[in-house]
C-alpha cells in the first residue's frame, strides 16, 4: 500500500528517539529504506503524469480516475513530508550530540564516543551511523558554532554544560579512563590516568568531564 515504507521510516525514528538518550548514537541512516521510498514516489509522479497526459482533457469527466489520481498526489506528498520529518529529527539529534560532547567534534567522531553504550544496545558509533551529508552539515555546523562563540571565548564557552552552575573555580576530579597526556590551558602538562586524582580549574577540565574521561569527587 502507498505510504507504508514512509509510515516504517518515520516510525522506527520516533522509536529511536523514545529508546536512545541524547549522549548515546543516532541510529544507523535508513538509506536503503529512504531509496525505496523515493523510488515509489517518483513511480505514483509517473503514474500521474502518464494518466494526465492519456486522458487530456476529458480527465475531469472521469470521476473514478480523478479520484485515483487524488489519492496518488497525496500519498507522493506524504512520502516527501516523511522523509523530511525523518531528515529534520537525524538533524536535531546530531545538533544534540554535539552540545552533549562540548562541541569536541573529534572526540565525537571516534569510537571512543560510544564506549560506554551497553553491549545489549544495537547503536553504531556516530560516524558510521551517519551519511556523507551528514558529516558535512554536522563539521559545517561545528565551524559556525566555533566560530560564532569566538568572539566570547574570554567571557563564557558556550559549548560548556549549564545543567547547574560551578559551585567554585577548583574542582576534584577522578580520571575513569585513561586520556593521555593533556596540555591544559597555562601550558601545564597533565597525564590523565584511570584512578588518579587531581584539584584543577574547572574550566581547564570542563570538557573532559563532558566527554566522561573525568567525574568531579
Amino acid at each position: 500500500m502507498h505510504g507504508d515504507l514512509a509510515l516504517q521510516l518515520v516510525t522506527g525514528s520516533y522509536r529511536s528517539t523514545q529508546a536512545t538518550a541524547p549522549q548515546l548514537p543516532l541510529p544507523k541512516y535508513a538509506l536503503p529504506l529512504i531509496l525505496a521510498i523515493c523510488l515509489e514516489t517518483r513511480q505514483l509522479g509517473a503514474a500521474i503524469q502518464a494518466a494526465t497526459e492519456t486522458h487530456g482533457s476529458a480527465l475531469s469527466q472521469d470521476n473514478a480516475l480523478v479520484c485515483a489520481l487524488t489519492v496518488q498526489h497525496l500519498a507522493a506528498r506524504r512520502n516527501k513530508r516523511c522523509l523530511l520529518a525523518y531528515l529534520h529529527s537525524r538533524l536535531g539529534g546530531i545538533k544534540e550530540r554535539w552540545w552533549d560532547a562540548g562541541g569536541a567534534l573529534a572526540y565525537l567522531l571516534s569510537p571512543a564516543a560510544s564506549a560506554n553504550v551497553s553491549a545489549d544496545v544495537d547503536a553504531p558509533d556516530l560516524r558510521s551511523a551517519l551519511s556523507p551529508q551528514e558529516l558535512d552539515f554536522m563539521r559545517g555546523y561545528n565551524s559556525l558554532v566555533l566560530d560564532y562563540k569566538s568572539d566570547f571565548l574570554d567571557v563564557l564557552d558556550l559549548a560548556a554544560p549549564i545543567d547547574r552552575p560551578p559551585g567554585e573555580l577548583m574542582v576534584d576530579v577522578r580520571v575513569l579512563k585513561d586520556a593521555g597526556e593533556v596540555v591544559l590551558e597555562g601550558g601545564e602538562r597533565v597525564e590523565f590516568i584511570k584512578g588518579d586524582r587531581f584539584r584543577l580549574e574547572r574550566s581547564q577540565v570542563e570538557r573532559l568531564i563532558v566527554q566522561g574521561f573525568l567525574e568531579e569527587v
